[in-house]
């Protein structure tokens, strides 16, 4: 709960505009306190990355950050110790529904 206060305080309104026009939009805070605010990726964005990527996963995840990105620290986007961590829950933008296929 204290990450998301954080996120709200720092962004405030902004966030429901984001909300209005990407849908999902997440809150990201380091344990020092630099914080960012990325939007869930489509279809185009996730095969952009993959292309990019050239089967890296470090390349993919960067490529994710920086299409997904909305606002925050520089930090977050230059420093490696920090790009490592908030790679680490890059997973959680991607939304998906499960489902079960059946063959008929």
């Amino acid at each position: 709960m204290e990450t998301k206060n954080i996120i709200q305080k720092r962004f405030g309104a902004q966030i429901n505009e984001w909300k209005r026009l990407y849908g999902d939009v997440f809150g990201y805070a380091s344990k020092d306190g630099k914080c960012c605010v990325l939007r869930a990726p489509d279809l185009v964005i996730l095969d952009a990355c993959r292309v990019m990527s050239g089967g890296s996963s470090l390349k993919f995840d960067a490529a994710l950050l920086e299409n997904c990105w909305l606002a925050g620290d520089a930090e977050l986007r230059t420093e490696d110790k920090y790009r490592l961590g908030l790679f680490d829950w890059l997973a959680t933008v991607i939304q998906k529904v499960e489902g079960e296929l059946v063959e008929l």
